[in-house]
């Protein structure tokens, strides 16, 4: 399951930078048209839309899996091993459960928006219900990532994603790092 979660994280992490790069293109061709003649193109602003929610929401799971999240350690630092082993499955159990609810909850969403073709009213008819199974994909990959890291946590193992540097598995800590050249010549 974990090579799995990780491959289809990395897929989904490819197609939302190229949604970033379909953003980016889509905004610069919308401002040069709109500084040329005045107006907006045509479906340009709904590309958009539709590019963003593809970049956040499908590089969500890759960016668990690859460290990229904000984590904030001023808590976790003080505490011993023990307690931060406690303290990581309460984490991931939550993160697991916050993940099944907006799994279900988008999920239910886009069946619904799927049902009644929902489309949304621009310069252009764009049809919505497509971007809300892309939010669902996207939390649904997150979540099983979570279910991992749940499963890690458990068994003491390392968490995808853990970027802390820990001397007992081998890693240097900043504070024992050998201080670069340049600064032994300045002292």
């Amino acid at each position: 399951m974990e090579a799995v979660v990780k491959g289809v994280s990395r897929v989904l992490g490819i197609v939302a930078a190229f949604a970033v790069v379909v953003l980016m293109v889509a905004i610069v061709i919308d401002v040069v048209f709109r500084r040329l003649t005045g107006r907006s193109l045509p479906s340009m602003v709904e590309v958009a839309e539709t590019s963003l929610v593809a970049a956040i929401f499908l590089g969500l799971a890759w960016a668990l899996v690859t460290g990229a999240h904000v984590a904030v350690t001023l808590l976790t630092d003080r505490l011993g091993p023990r307690a931060n082993r406690v303290l990581g499955v309460v984490a991931w159990i939550l993160c697991t459960g916050i993940g099944v609810w907006f799994t279900i909850g988008t999920g239910l969403r886009a069946m619904t928006s799927t049902g009644l073709g929902e489309t949304r009213m621009g310069l252009v008819m764009w049809p919505l219900w497509p971007l809300r199974w892309i939010i669902v994909v996207g939390f649904a990959v997150l979540t099983a990532a979570c279910v991992l890291n749940l499963v890690r946590a458990l068994r003491g193992r390392e968490l995808l994603g853990d970027t802390t540097v820990r001397p007992e598995l081998g890693g240097v800590d900043e504070v024992d790092a050998p201080a670069p050249a340049s600064a032994e010549k300045g002292a």
